[in-house]
């Protein structure tokens, strides 16, 4: 920690937490007051986007950031090291994500950080190192060239070939020295159009505790005769342990008078059979009850995820990982308490608790009645007065268990921004107070546990007490014979093991019904889109899902797209994300849409995928609104180069069969090699077979865009949209990669987001969007030749780049 101390750090891919941006900026000095962290985002030209939010500095980012628009992620990292001010810096990729009008703006605050600190900068862009007083340059972990700019261009190798790599030519270059300072009103000052920053609440349902036992119940639809049965054998369980021990007393108590054995002989054979059957009667009880209950919460899991599903990507950004992860591990386990504990026992209870109780009745009216009140406070009253204690604790445990497995996510996934800010001993204490509270929650429930065990035993004991003055009241009378007043004792004592399960099971009740709730809380929430032919959310439990006629049988094999009239806004009181977009892509033609960071670029993608709903305008697929089809349909039809692509814990094939399961070993090699990455799999240890970790963290990102793009390419889809396809590539591969995506762009229907306006010569026509407008279209001849925004942009560009 101490040397981390001595470092600020701007990670390629900073990790933000669900929290506001003031506290995110704080990583970098929690000791810091408001006014220094608006100095820093002063700094990183971010204040001005951050005053235009509904609740400003206090806006949550989302988890890992997830509302902000990668220039804004940038900035925000940026932020955070300017705040931190310390000897030592390190920039890792510090631009590749920002436009070129944000880049020139940051590029005087950026050099003033630098002053007077050792920097190191790690970058593809070479525009961000040509001015370093020394460079390395690294191939393939080895150290080949080292000099100043100057020095490595003279050598003429690998430094020089990636300098010659970055410089493009442009037809018409007289207008390069207008307009070169960025606009006041771009970038920096927008609201981000890729996300809702407003402080989403989780839809928060006040169903009550019937409601809930009733839909818990539902879901043994179909299971109700394995219930039944279970039921049955744990009656006939206890009933065999009731009989043991009453045959056995008896036993004892006729053997004392000596007769003969055959006197004897059915007794003994009683004994033998009951205590057999009591284990075998046990074990299929136990068999059959925990069938039923595991088998249903495997369902249970399947139906949670796929009632989630509809939800991603715009509801579940109101919920944390962490936090679902505890929802659909530990709350669902909890449910494993309703259904062992809540469902069979008391049916168990009640058919035992009126055997035994008939039975004593038979024999002295007296004792039926004394046993049945006992068991009924044993099995009713102290249930619910264990209700009554636990009524808070139940939702307070998992509560605070939610909490603590929330925050060991968040903690694992931002463990390198962490340490590198040195803030792992604050985190630790954050965690251990979590901690602490959920041992003081357990330690209330053992308590409660404890008290409610030794009442029942309590009560246990004074029924057997109370059961053997008055038989033996009755042998004085000669009511009963003295043989049986053993039996009638034990008997007695013995059928409480019916009820002394209850409660626990109401005890467990309440955190129960907290485990459900937060399930529904989330399975009810209504879905951002509106979803034609698709049935009932709960088809995971067996209920078919109604489907439209296929996609295929409505969409031609390379399909137009036009937005029609689109205005969109992600929240009711957010300010419109698009307005009045209109344009479209005639079938197999490209189009590009470029624009400031939050312009809307990343929001169009959105929408044509299904992410979100538009309520205004229209997206048309060959003349077909987008609401006519099932979105996984839709999707379908669409191959995706995302900006931030998502890779599993599995192997490199694995990852890539997710475009297209059934592919080929040649197919996927074929689409790695048009990426530029198959060389780079071949040399791993296990080639094809390597796991590269969660989210491809054992890959550079670099190597993920090309992953990404393999996957795309494999999945071989009509419509093709690239998202930043080339942000995290160096300038050689970033060309070769190029003229692969334009190769295949032209088998395709094709939009390409990006702010790197590089190649743009390839595609039909090209949209300039700024706060969510339309203000140029045309080709890229044509918006070099006409003032406006996108010649700008391209100066600024070119700016940057004509430096090296």
């Amino acid at each position: 920690d101490a040397w981390c101390e001595q470092i600020a750090w701007v990670p390629q891919n900073p990790f933000f937490f669900h929290e506001s941006i003031a506290e995110n900026i704080r990583l970098g000095n929690p000791n810091a007051d408001f006014d220094a962290v608006q100095d820093a985002a002063k700094a990183a030209h971010l204040h001005d986007f951050i005053i235009s939010l509904p609740n400003g500095y206090e806006t949550r980012v989302g988890e890992a950031g997830s509302r902000l628009s990668g220039g804004e992620a940038q900035r925000l990292a940026l932020a955070r090291a300017y705040l931190k001010d310390a000897p030592i810096l390190i920039l890792d990729e510090p631009t590749s994500s920002l436009d070129p009008i944000t880049e020139v703006a940051l590029e005087e605050s950026t050099k003033k950080l630098m002053e007077g600190r050792t920097v190191i900068t790690i970058a593809h862009r070479l525009n961000t190192i040509f001015q370093a007083d020394k460079i390395l340059v690294l191939e393939k972990g080895n150290l080949i060239e080292r000099g100043t700019h100057e020095e490595l261009l003279a050598q003429n190798g690998t430094y020089a070939k990636l300098v010659r790599g970055s410089r493009f030519k442009v037809a018409n270059r007289k207008w390069q020295a207008a307009s070169l300072e960025p606009s006041n009103s771009q970038s920096e000052n927008t609201p981000s159009a890729n996300l809702p920053l407003a402080n989403l609440q989780a839809t928060n349902l006040q169903l009550s505790t019937s409601n809930i036992f009733l839909r818990l119940l539902g879901f043994l639809k179909g299971s109700w005769k394995k219930v039944a049965l279970a039921t049955l054998i744990g009656s006939g369980t206890i009933a065999s342990s009731i009989a043991l021990i009453g045959t056995s007393s008896w036993l004892i108590s006729a053997a004392a008078l000596h007769p003969s054995i055959a006197e004897l002989q059915v007794s003994i054979v009683g004994v033998r059979f009951f205590g057999i059957s009591r284990g075998v009667f046990r074990y299929f009880e136990r068999l059959t009850s925990h069938q039923v209950t595991f088998s249903l919460l495997a369902r249970l899991r399947t139906w949670f995820y796929e009632a989630i599903e509809p939800l991603a990507p715009a509801r579940l950004m109101q919920y944390r990982s962490g936090d679902l992860l505890s929802r659909v591990v530990s709350d669902v386990e909890t449910l494993e308490n309703f259904y062992i504990r809540v469902v069979s026992p008391p049916l168990v209870a009640l058919i035992v608790s009126l055997g035994t109780s008939i039975y004593l009745g038979i024999f002295y009216a007296p004792l039926g009645w004394i046993l049945f009140a006992f068991l009924l406070a044993s099995g009713v009253a102290l249930p619910l007065l264990t209700r009554f204690l636990s009524r808070n604790s139940g939702s307070a445990l998992v509560a605070v268990r939610a909490a603590l497995h929330t925050r060991l996510v968040d903690g694992i996934q931002g463990l390198s921004d962490i340490l590198a800010f040195g803030q792992s001993a604050s985190r630790h204490a954050e965690i251990a107070e979590i901690g602490m509270r959920y041992g003081s929650e357990q330690e209330r429930e053992s308590w409660l546990t404890g008290f409610h065990s030794g009442l029942s035993l309590l009560l246990t004991n004074l029924g057997m007490w109370t059961v053997l003055i008055f038989a033996i009241r009755a042998v004085d009378a000669g009511i009963i014979s003295g043989l049986m007043l053993a039996a009638l004792t034990m008997i007695a004592l013995v059928s409480f093991e019916a009820v002394a399960p209850l409660p626990l099971a109401s005890q467990m009740l309440g955190e129960t019904n907290a485990a459900a709730r937060r399930l529904f809380e989330i399975v009810d929430a209504k879905t951002e889109v509106r979803e034609q032919g698709v049935g009932s959310r709960e088809r995971g439990l067996g209920i078919e899902k109604n489907r439209l006629p296929t996609t295929e049988d409505r969409i031609t094999q390379l399909p137009s797209i036009e937005f029609s009239n689109l205005t969109f806004s992600y929240g009711k009181d957010d300010e419109n994300a698009l307005n009045d977009i209109s344009f479209k892509v005639d079938s197999g033609k490209s189009l590009a849409v470029v624009g400031p960071s939050g312009a809307g670029k990343s929001t169009l993608m959105n929408l044509l995928l299904r992410f979100w709903e538009f309520r205004e305008g229209d997206i048309l697929l060959n003349g077909n609104s987008l609401h006519d089809f099932p979105a996984d349909d839709i999707r379908a039809q669409i191959a995706v180069i995302p900006q931030q692509a998502y890779f599993f814990n599995a192997s490199v094939r694995d990852n890539l069969r997710l475009a297209r399961p059934d592919a080929s070993q040649d197919e996927i090699e074929s689409a790695a090699k048009q990426a530029q990455i198959h060389d780079f799999i071949a040399g791993l240890p296990k080639g094809y077979e390597t796991f590269i970790g969660e989210q491809g963290a054992r890959l550079s990102s670099g190597e993920r865009q090309r992953l990404a793009i393999a996957r795309a390419i494999l999945k071989d889809a009509p419509i093709l949209i690239l998202d930043e396809p080339t942000a995290n590539l160096d300038q050689i591969t970033e060309q070769e990669v190029l003229k692969s995506l334009f190769v295949l762009m032209r088998e395709k229907t094709s939009l390409l987001i990006t702010h790197r306006l590089i190649g743009l010569e390839n595609v039909e026509e090209i949209l300039v969007l700024e706060q969510g407008k339309i203000v140029q279209r045309g080709t890229q001849a044509q918006l070099t030749r006409e003032a406006g925004l996108y010649r700008q942009m391209l100066s600024l560009q070119n700016r940057i780049l004509g430096g090296i």
